[in-house]
């Protein structure tokens, strides 16, 4: 049946504990420095990224308020812009109005003008165009 052979039994446990003995330092402890670090690592990242993001925040609020504050700004100019291109406008239409009106008493001044020499002219021409007309009556 099975014999358990002691010498080699004890054999086997000296080079597993040797060889344990010499991956301990070489392998083992490298390998988890290597893991803490890491772990450590990442950690620091969650932390920077939990810091970056609170950061974000803040800015976006700053940039909020930017914006808003441009917005108003822009508004007021626009505002700005707008009365006084009104006040222009009404300006010229003023202008227009007062020069149309100067042309339209020019005009009736005129107008007033040619009927007066008109009415001369008749009246100066009334004894030629009574006998004209009855020349012509008596034609009839």
């Amino acid at each position: 049946m099975l014999e358990i052979d002691v010498p080699l039994v004890i054999l086997t446990a000296i080079v597993f504990l040797a060889l344990i003995a010499i991956l301990n330092p070489l392998l083992y402890k490298p390998m988890l420095k290597f893991m803490d670090d890491r772990n450590a690592s990442i950690k620091e990242d969650e932390e920077n990224t939990s810091k970056n993001a609170s950061d974000l925040s803040v800015h976006e609020k700053e940039i909020e308020n930017i914006i808003l504050n441009a917005r108003a700004e822009a508004n007021k100019i626009r505002q700005d812009a707008l009365s006084a291109a009104k006040e222009a406008a009404l300006k010229e239409i003023e202008a227009k109005k007062s020069a149309l009106e100067a042309d339209y008493e020019a005009f009736l001044n005129a107008l007033s003008t040619q009927k007066d020499e008109l009415k001369a002219d008749l009246s100066s021409r009334l004894p030629e165009l009574k006998a004209a007309l009855n020349a012509k009556l008596a034609k009839i």
